[in-house]
């Protein structure tokens, strides 16, 4: 069994932030905080220990009072030196990566990525939900629910829960030019946690690559706060 004191949780705030005009995107504010640290906040119940991965304003992560690791590879290279970087300092058996712009990923993560790996008896899952894209704010929370376009379930890569003994293979693939989180989770045994059940939040993994998405969200999680997750 995986308890949660065997899971590290890393919130992946590492990127260049390109379609936000080259902003630090885990340091826009969302709901009146910073995105990594609403996303630190939301990881930390269901987790052990906790890591953000940055590459930039690295004080100001740190004075969250959670460790910080910083890409190994130059360039902002992805998500998959994010995993890389958490892999190397993660002192569990398993790591647990999040990226900071899905503010509303489910409360409940964890335990349905673990309940998957367990039961593939796998060293990677990975979750999978309906695609979703913020829409304008809505006056009331059916009119907001309906306005989501959920097409048929789709990976949700950077959600990712991850054995360490996988370190020497992404080390490998990484140092390969390897950049595509697919390419390399094809490589293992891979299980899949589905969040399209009744109940579950149609918000969870809608993401926000631009400051016009992220308004959109903030404003949709003002409007439909109950839809989320329990």
């Amino acid at each position: 069994m995986i308890a949660t004191s065997d899971i590290t949780g890393m919130v992946l705030a590492g990127g260049r932030g390109s379609r936000m005009g080259g902003v630090d995107k885990g340091l826009q504010p969302f709901a009146g905080q910073p995105l990594a640290r609403h996303a630190l906040q939301r990881l930390a119940p269901q987790v052990g220990p906790l890591l953000v991965n940055a590459n930039r304003h690295l004080e100001t992560y740190r004075a969250w009072g959670v460790e910080v690791v910083v890409d190994t590879e130059a360039d902002y290279p992805g998500p998959l030196a994010g995993f890389l970087a958490g892999l190397l300092h993660c002192r569990t058996p398993w790591l647990l990566a999040v990226p900071c712009d899905t503010p509303r990923f489910p409360a409940d993560l964890a335990a349905r990525l673990v309940a998957a790996a367990e039961a593939a008896q796998a060293p990677l899952a990975l979750a999978h939900a309906p695609d979703t894209e913020p829409a304008a704010p809505h006056a009331d929370a059916a009119s907001a629910a309906t306005a989501i376009h959920a097409p048929p379930l789709r990976a949700q890569p950077a959600f990712c829960l991850i054995h360490t003994s996988l370190l020497a293979s992404l080390q490998q693939f990484v140092s390969a030019g390897g950049r595509k989180i697919d390419r390399w989770t094809a490589l293992h045994p891979l299980a899949v946690a589905c969040f399209d059940q009744p109940g579950d939040d149609p918000l969870a993994f809608a993401n926000a690559n631009s400051l016009q998405e992220l308004h959109a969200l903030e404003g949709l999680h003002a409007a439909v706060p109950k839809m989320e997750n329990r």
